[in-house]
C-alpha cells in the first residue's frame, strides 16, 4: 500500500474511532468540512475519506454501523493493528503530522492514485449500494479481474438480476457516464445478421456510414481521451447470433500487440482497399481503453454461443438475487474518476506472464492441464487461448490480492470451462462427474442412482464450491435430457 493510501486510511481511522471528538479536535465544524479539507490537503477525493471512515465503523460504537456490516479489508486491518493502542491525543498528533507534512510539501497533483485495489473495489461497491443495487465485493472483484484480463466480458443470468446495471454503475463509479459519452448502452436487435449496425457500411453512393461502435471508438481514440476508459454494454447480446455481428471485432481483439510507446494496438478495423487511404476511418484500430460487456438472458428464446465467442470471454453468471436486503444508505457518494491504467491489460502473451512469474505460471498451468485432460475424453478440450487467459486472470489476481487463489481458480472453472460443456451424450455426464471430483477431492462421486444426493452432501466441503454447485445443476439438466451451463 502506498503512502497516500496509508495517510488517507489513518485519517479515516481517527475519524471513525473518535467520531465527533475527532472532528472537533481537528478544528472542523462538521464531518463535511473534515472530509473536504483533509482530502484537499492530501490530494484525495472527499468521498474516499468518508468511505474509508465507514469501513472502520464495524469495530467502533457509532450510529453508522447499521448499514455497513462487511468484513474489513486487509489494508484497514493493518491500520487497526498499528494504531489501536494509540490514545486520542497520540492518534490526533499522527493525523496532524500527516496534514502538516502534506501541506508543507505542496504536492501538485489532481488526485492521489490509490494502489490498494481493495479500497478501490470497496469504493465502487459503496457507490453502487447508494444507487440501491447490491453486488458482493467478491462479484465486483471478479468482474474487475475479468475486464483486466481481456476487455470483453459476458454477464449471463436470469432477467432482471442486475447485469446491465452492474456495467452502468461500475462505469459510473470510475467516472465513465452516459453524460460524458464514456458509457454507452447498445441494444442488440434480433435482425442483426452482420456487422453493419456496429461497424458501418457503404451506402449506394459508396460513402461510408459509420456504425454505433465505430463512433464510440473514434471518440475513445482521440489523444485527449486515450487514458479514459470507455464502456459499451451490448444488452441482450444473444437475441441475434453473436458470430454474425461481432465476429470481425472478436478476431481483431486477438491481434493486440504492445507498440514501442507502450500502447496496446490492434490491426486496423478496415482495409485500405475497402475505404481508401484518404478516408478518416481508414487508420482506425481498437484502442486499449474500449471495454465491451455483453449481457445474456439464460432462457429458451435466445441463441446459443459458439466456441469462438466463449473462448474469448469470461462468462460471469448472475443467478442469485438477494430480495431480503432493503437497507440502503441515504448518502450520496460521488464517482472516483480513474484513468485507463486501472483496467488496462497487463499480459498479452504467455511469455509476458512467464517473464513476470514463471513458477506461478507453471503451478496454474498444471491445474489447467489436469482439467483439460478430462475434457479431452469427450473432445471438448480447449486450446492455447483459454489456457493463456486463465493464467492471465490468476496472475492479475495474485498482483491485486483481491481473491484467494482457490476462489479465483473456482471462478475460472466456472467462467472458462463449464460454459463450453453441453450435450446429452453419456460422455458429457462422465466429464461433469470427473470435473466435480476435481473440484471436490475430499468427497468424490461415481455414477449411480444416488450420485446427485452424494454430490449435494460433498458440495459444501469442495475446494471449488461454486463450480461444484454449478456442475450439480448441469448434471440435473443431463438427467432431464440435456446438460448445459445456460439452463
Amino acid at each position: 500500500m502506498d503512502t497516500s493510501s496509508t495517510n488517507a486510511l489513518t485519517i479515516a481511522y481517527y475519524l471513525s474511532r473518535f467520531d465527533k471528538l475527532a472532528v472537533k479536535n481537528l478544528g472542523y465544524a462538521n464531518y463535511t468540512e473534515a472530509f473536504e479539507k483533509t482530502s484537499k490537503i492530501i490530494h484525495a477525493n472527499p468521498a474516499n475519506i468518508k468511505n474509508m471512515r465507514d469501513g472502520f465503523d464495524p469495530i467502533h460504537e457509532n450510529k453508522r454501523v447499521g448499514w455497513y456490516q462487511r468484513k474489513m479489508t486487509k489494508s484497514r486491518c493493518r491500520i487497526v493493528d498499528e494504531y489501536s493502542k494509540y490514545t486520542e491525543e497520540e492518534l490526533r498528533k499522527t493525523v496532524l503530522d500527516i496534514l502538516s507534512e502534506n501541506n508543507a510539501n505542496k504536492i501538485v497533483k489532481e488526485e492521489i492514485v490509490v494502489d490498494d485495489l481493495e479500497i478501490l473495489i470497496e469504493y465502487i461497491n459503496s457507490y453502487i449500494i447508494t444507487r440501491s443495487f447490491l453486488y458482493s465485493p467478491v462479484t465486483l472483484s471478479n468482474f474487475y479481474l475479468s475486464l483486466k484480463t481481456k476487455p470483453f466480458v459476458i454477464l449471463a443470468g436470469i432477467s432482471g438480476s442486475g447485469k446491465s446495471k452492474l456495467v452502468r454503475l461500475f462505469a459510473e463509479a470510475i467516472g465513465a457516464t452516459k453524460e460524458n459519452g464514456r458509457f454507452n448502452m447498445i441494444s442488440v436487435k434480433p435482425d442483426w445478421n452482420d456487422s453493419t449496425e456496429l461497424l458501418g457500411y457503404k451506402n449506394i453512393n459508396e460513402e461510408f456510414v459509420p456504425g454505433k461502435l465505430i463512433k464510440i471508438i473514434c471518440e475513445a481514440s482521440k489523444a485527449e481521451n486515450k487514458d479514459k476508459p470507455y464502456f459499451i454494454c451490448l444488452d441482450e447480446m444473444n437475441l441475434a447470433r453473436v458470430e454474425y455481428y461481432l465476429s470481425d471485432y472478436l478476431s481483431l481483439i486477438e491481434s493486440r500487440e504492445v507498440s514501442e510507446s507502450g500502447e496496446i494496438l490492434t490491426d486496423k478495423l478496415f482495409s485500405v482497399d475497402y475505404l481508401g487511404e484518404n478516408n478518416p476511418y481508414s487508420n482506425l484500430y481498437i484502442p486499449e481503453n474500449i471495454y465491451i460487456v455483453g449481457t445474456v438472458n439464460m432462457d429458451d428464446t435466445t441463441f446459443a454461443f459458439s466456441r469462438k465467442v466463449l473462448d474469448r470471454a469470461n462468462t460471469i453468471e448472475f443467478s442469485d438475487v438477494n430480495l431480503q436486503s432493503l437497507d440502503f444508505p441515504d448518502e450520496d457518494i460521488q464517482c472516483n474518476v480513474l484513468k485507463n491504467n486501472f483496467l488496462k491489460t497487463s499480459f498479452l502473451t504467455i511469455k509476458d506472464a512467464i517473464r513476470y512469474d514463471k513458477d506461478y505460471v507453471n503451478e496454474i498451468n498444471n491445474k489447467i492441464i489436469a482439467i483439460n485432460s478430462i475434457l479431452r475424453i469427450g473432445n471438448k478440450h480447449f486450446g492455447y487461448r483459454v489456457r493463456d487467459e486463465i493464467v492471465f486472470y490468476m496472475l492479475e489476481n495474485k498482483i491485486a490480492g483481491l481473491l484467494s487463489e482457490d476462489n479465483a481458480f473456482d471462478f475460472q472453472i466456472m467462467q472458462k470451462v463449464l460454459p463450453i460443456i453441453t450435450g446429452s451424450e453419456y460422455i458429457v455426464k462422465e466429464i461433469l462427474i470427473k470435473i466435480f471430483n476435481y473440484c471436490s477431492p475430499s468427497g468424490e462421486i461415481a455414477d449411480g442412482t444416488e450420485y446427485l444426493d452424494d454430490a449435494e452432501k460433498f458440495k459444501e466441503n469442495a475446494l471449488y464450491i461454486e463450480s461444484a454447485d454449478k456442475i450439480i445443476k448441469m448434471l440435473r439438466g443431463y438427467e432431464d435430457g440435456f446438460a448445459s451451463f445456460w439452463g
